[in-house]
């Protein structure tokens, strides 16, 4: 009698459907248990707004982006309570905030246009336009890596009891934070990087004296910047006076029309809460600043002024006319007192809180 052959055992042909369909489902259960952590983040989030006095609400609020995707979208929210001591309120456009599960170290949000923000007592409408607005967070093990706002086409209103006081365009905005890599961690060191292309605000055409939109670059480093973090803003500022908080500014650069301001320094805070440093200062083009207050570039005082200033340096007193040349001047912020050399401005320093 002839042996039959075996039966071919048919459950191993489904072998990679199962592990697959086992696949599938273990993705969606993490991906709901993400979904559900981002939830919880941003109720995190509303309640410590709620501490520090703000009120949001966020209708139509979704979670999608399965499989690969969290988005956390917020359709207009709306806020009540404090910006710094005005109280109001306020709204947004549609808020996305996005993350890849392969990526989570990486956190995108894009906020629609625009804010709104009215004071309950009528003293401050302000309105902020733009064409786009993205922020990042990224972290790396062990906290922070970097935190960006970019806001293309920003357009400021700000009205003061009907009457429309401030208005500024720029090209663009844009705000960067990292921790510092050269500092000790013990330090608590913080990058701090902010630049504004083609600025037109026809203010500051009034004040300066010059034409033009204005573009304005600022770095500094931001030592024992942990001190900052939690409280309300003057709370924030005497924790980190207290802490030995300084800024290192290493760039600092203004130019608008011909004018140029370069500038480089340190500032901090003095036990009365002033603002206290040196910045030493390069000047270019500060003829029409002069005339603006009345001091010609050729008028003998303002040429002795300048004389006397510059002869401490080393440098020689700028020729007739010469106001638009390049002037290097120290400024001295010191018990409440700005000073340029010996010469004292009239200025007054009051406590920042």
């Amino acid at each position: 009698m002839t042996d039959l052959p075996p039966k071919p055992q048919r459950w191993k042909l489904y072998l990679p459907f199962v592990a697959i369909a086992v696949v599938a489902a273990g993705w969606s259960a993490f991906w709901k248990v993400a979904a559900g952590m981002t939830e919880t983040g941003l109720d995190d989030w509303f309640a410590q707004e709620r501490a520090q006095g703000r009120e949001w609400a966020c209708p139509n609020r979704s979670v999608g982006g399965y499989p690969f995707r969290l988005e956390l979208r917020c359709a207009a929210p709306t806020f009540t309570g404090r910006i710094g001591s005005v109280a109001g309120a306020g709204s947004v456009g549609d808020v996305l905030v996005a993350a890849h599960l392969y990526n989570p170290s990486l956190v995108l949000a894009e906020v629609g246009s625009p804010l709104a923000f009215k004071a309950q007592d009528g003293s401050i409408d302000l309105s902020l336009a733009w064409t786009r607005l993205q922020a990042s967070h990224r972290v790396r093990k062990g906290g922070l890596e970097r935190d960006s706002l970019e806001i293309e086409g920003p357009v400021l209103r700000v009205a003061n009891k009907g009457a429309q006081v401030v208005s500024a365009k720029a090209e663009a905005f844009e705000i960067h934070l990292r921790p510092n890599p050269d500092r000790a961690a013990a330090v608590s060191a913080l990058d701090f990087a902010l630049r504004v292309s083609k600025l037109d605000a026809p203010a500051l055409d009034g004040m300066s004296a010059y034409a033009g939109p204005l573009d304005a670059v600022f770095a500094a480093t931001v030592l024992q910047a942990e001190a900052l973090r939690g409280g309300e803003f003057a709370q924030s500022l005497e924790q980190w006076r207290q802490a030995g908080g300084n800024a290192e500014i290493r760039e600092f650069k203004i130019a608008k029309g011909q004018a140029l301001v370069v500038a480089s320094g340190s500032l901090g805070l003095d036990d009365a809460h002033r603002p206290a440093g040196r910045i030493d200062l390069q000047l270019t083009g500060m003829g029409p600043l002069l005339q603006r207050f009345g001091l010609a570039p050729g008028n003998a005082a303002v040429g002795g002024l300048l004389g006397g200033l510059l002869a401490g340096k080393g440098q020689q007193a700028p020729a007739q006319g010469g106001a638009d040349g390049l002037l290097r001047l120290p400024l001295d912020l010191n018990q409440g007192r700005a000073m340029i050399g010996p010469m004292r401005l009239p200025v007054v320093l009051n406590p920042l809180y």
